[in-house]
C-alpha cells in the first residue's frame, strides 16, 4: 500500500521529509527529489564519467530522497547532447553501478531516465539522420529532416528500451523513468503536430499514445516489480499548435496508471501553472493530473521550487514528491538548507567559481551559460 493521502487542508511543510512508501513495498527517506537534468559530463561513449559520479554524491549527500539522472539514451543513434550518459550497452552497466552504489550509502533511491531524442538526435552525434513518426518541417535552430519510422523501427526501439531498463535494473539501480516529455521521441508520438501517421501508431489519441504504453508494459515485463518504473510527461504546452490537449494527456495519465507505473512526473515549468485552455479555472495543472491519475501511482511535481513555500504547494496540490531542478544545482544541499527559517536561495547568475564548487565541471558551466545561470566576465563575474 502507498503513504496514506496527504490532508491538503492542513499542509505541513514537515511532511517534505517523512518517509514515502510506493504502493510497490520500495520507500525514499523523504519526499525530495534531485531532478534530471542535463550536463554533458559523461564520456563521448555513454559511459558516466567519475566527475557526473561527483555532482550525483553530492546531492545524495545533501539530504536528496531519490536522484534522477539526466537523461541517458538507450540507442546509439538516439544521441541528443554532447556529453550525455548512455544505457545502450552493457559496458555501461559498471558505471550505473557506482551509481547505485553511491546512492546505497547515502541512503537515497537512484533512477536512470531512459531516452530516445527522435528527430532531436542530430546527425553530428549520431552519423545517421534523426527518425521521428513522421517526416515533418519543424522550425528550430539546427533542425534536420526526420525519417519516418517504419513498423519494424518502432518495434525494434521499444525492445530497446526494455534491455536499457534490464541494464538498469543489473546494475542495481532502483528503478528507470521513461523520458515521455520536452519535445522528445514519445512527445513527438503524442503530438498532433509531430505524429501524421495513419496507421496504429497515429491518427487517434489511443494510436498515438500506444508507442508509449508498449514500452510500459515491455519494460514491466522484464523488470521484477520492486524495481520502480516512472514516466515524466508533458501535460501541456504552451502553445496549442504544438499539438497538446491537456485533456487528451489527461487520458493518457489514466491510461498509464492502469498499465502499472509506479510514479508520474508532470513536466512544468512551475508548479503552479494552470492550464491555457482553462485560463478562468484556476487550477494548477498538478492537481489535474492528482484527479486523473490511478491514487496507487504517486505522482512528482517539478518546475520553479526555490523555497519550502514552493514544495509545500506542491504537496497541497496533491503532489506526493517534490522534484528539485535549477536550485539543486547551486544548492546541493537543499533539502537541509531549506528547512533554515527564512532561508532564500541566491540568485542567479552565479560565479563560475561558486559553481564548480558544487560541482559543475566545465562542460556543464557550457550548457548553463545560454540560460543566464552563469555570470562572466562580460555580466561583471570573474572566471
Amino acid at each position: 500500500m502507498q503513504s496514506d493521502p496527504l490532508d491538503l487542508n492542513e499542509m505541513n511543510p514537515s511532511l517534505l521529509w517523512s518517509a514515502f512508501r510506493f504502493a510497490n513495498g520500495v520507500s525514499t527517506r523523504n519526499r525530495l527529489v534531485l531532478a534530471p537534468m542535463t550536463n554533458q559530463q559523461s564520456y563521448d561513449d555513454g559511459v558516466i564519467s567519475d566527475t557526473e559520479l561527483e555532482w550525483l554524491r553530492m546531492r545524495a549527500e545533501g539530504g536528496f530522497g531519490i536522484l534522477v539522472s539526466a537523461a541517458s539514451h538507450v540507442r546509439e543513434d538516439a544521441k541528443g547532447f554532447d556529453g550525455q550518459l548512455g544505457c545502450f550497452s552493457d559496458r555501461h552497466i559498471p558505471g550505473l553501478a557506482r551509481f547505485a552504489a553511491l546512492g546505497r550509502a547515502s541512503g537515497s533511491l537512484s533512477i536512470l531516465q531512459l531516452f530516445h531524442g527522435g528527430l532531436r538526435s542530430p546527425r553530428r552525434l549520431t552519423g545517421v539522420r534523426p527518425v521521428a513518426p513522421s517526416e515533418v518541417q519543424l522550425d528550430f535552430p539546427g533542425f534536420e529532416l526526420p525519417s519516418a519510422l517504419r513498423e519494424g523501427d518502432i518495434e525494434q526501439i521499444i525492445a530497446d528500451f526494455a534491455r536499457a531498463a534490464q541494464r538498469a535494473q543489473a546494475a542495481g539501480l532502483s528503478g528507470i523513468e521513461i523520458h515521455g516529455a520536452n519535445g522528445y521521441l514519445f512527445a513527438q508520438f503524442l503530438s498532433q503536430a509531430t505524429n501524421l501517421r495513419v496507421d496504429r501508431w497515429g491518427g487517434s489519441l489511443e494510436n498515438r499514445a500506444r508507442f508509449l504504453l508498449c514500452v510500459v508494459s515491455a519494460i514491466r515485463s522484464v523488470v521484477p516489480q520492486e524495481f520502480l518504473l516512472g514516466v515524466r510527461l508533458l501535460l501541456e504546452d504552451s502553445s496549442p499548435q504544438r499539438g497538446f490537449d491537456i485533456d487528451e494527456m489527461l487520458q493518457v495519465v489514466e491510461w498509464l496508471g492502469a498499465a502499472g507505473i509506479d510514479y508520474l512526473h508532470v513536466s512544468s515549468r512551475d508548479v503552479r501553472s494552470g492550464s491555457w485552455k482553462y485560463p478562468a479555472s484556476g487550477e494548477a495543472n498538478i492537481k489535474r493530473a492528482r484527479a486523473a491519475l490511478d491514487r496507487k501511482v504517486a505522482l512528482v511535481a517539478v518546475g520553479g521550487v526555490r523555497t519550502l513555500a514552493d514544495a509545500a504547494f506542491a504537496l497541497g496540490e496533491g503532489a506526493d514528491l517534490v522534484a528539485i531542478g535549477r536550485e539543486a544545482i547551486a544548492v546541493p544541499r537543499w533539502p537541509q538548507q531549506a528547512v533554515i527559517e527564512g532561508y532564500a536561495p541566491a540568485a542567479y547568475p552565479l560565479e563560475p567559481r561558486e559553481l564548480e564548487r558544487q560541482g559543475v565541471s566545465a562542460p556543464f558551466l557550457a550548457y548553463l551559460r545560454p540560460f543566464g545561470l552563469v555570470a562572466d566576465l562580460e555580466d561583471g563575474g570573474s572566471r
